[in-house]
């Protein structure tokens, strides 16, 4: 039996988890803080919004116990971090792009755990 299998958390969706909340600490900061470039933009919103999304999808991600919820979570995952990682870059906010960054790797992470041990871990 693998590592994950007998591991009940997802490392992954934590990861995801935590580079979200450090993408919406940056959002807000970046929108509430003059001078930046960005304050008070539709697109510093946009990407507040997407990053309490991608909590949101972390979260499901850690209660996805059949390889279809995983499936969905990971694919809305994916298309939420790298639509969140454009707007970033068209926002030139840097330090998102790498929180989004972690993100993705995180739903890699979570990609790679075995679908069995989503299972096991359930029981």
């Amino acid at each position: 039996m693998s590592r994950h299998a007998s591991s009940g958390t997802n490392e992954g969706a934590l990861v995801v988890i935590f580079g979200a909340i450090i993408g919406l600490i940056i959002a807000a900061y970046l929108y509430i803080t003059p001078l930046t470039g960005i304050t008070g933009s539709f697109g510093a919103i946009l990407v507040i919004v997407s990053s309490v999304l991608l909590i949101l999808d972390g979260v499901m991600l850690l209660g996805a116990v059949t390889p279809g919820s995983r499936g969905v979570w990971l694919t809305l995952g994916f298309l939420g971090a790298l639509g969140t990682l454009a707007a970033a870059w068209f926002l030139h906010a840097f330090f998102l792009m790498a929180a989004m960054v972690v993100v993705l790797v995180g739903l890699v992470m979570a990609l790679a755990r075995p679908p069995y041990a989503t299972a096991a871990a359930s029981r």
